[in-house]
């Protein structure tokens, strides 16, 4: 059980980190918004790579949130099996 409430809270901190990422997202899109209207082209390009950079820090937070999921789906499978081999 150790295991999986450790895979819990890494869930939980993932969720909560990529809530506050996309709060960043979107202050930095408005942002973007807000210098292209004045025209200023040099902030422009540094808040572009800024929004990318952000969505590839949430792509690597989905992909580890989905294997702590599968890995979280196989203990359950693996507890279930020992459990089933019990009552036998």
């Amino acid at each position: 059980m150790t295991v999986s409430n450790a895979l819990f809270t890494e869930q939980e901190v993932i969720k909560d980190t990529n809530s506050a990422l996309e709060d960043i997202q979107e202050t930095l899109a408005l942002s973007l918004v807000d210098s292209l209207k004045g025209g200023d082209h040099i902030a422009t390009p540094t808040v572009i790579n800024m929004l990318k950079d952000l969505e590839d820090m949430q792509l690597k937070y989905y992909d580890r949130l989905e294997d702590n999921e599968n890995t979280q789906e196989a203990l359950d499978n693996q507890e279930q099996s020992g459990d089933e081999d019990k009552a036998e």
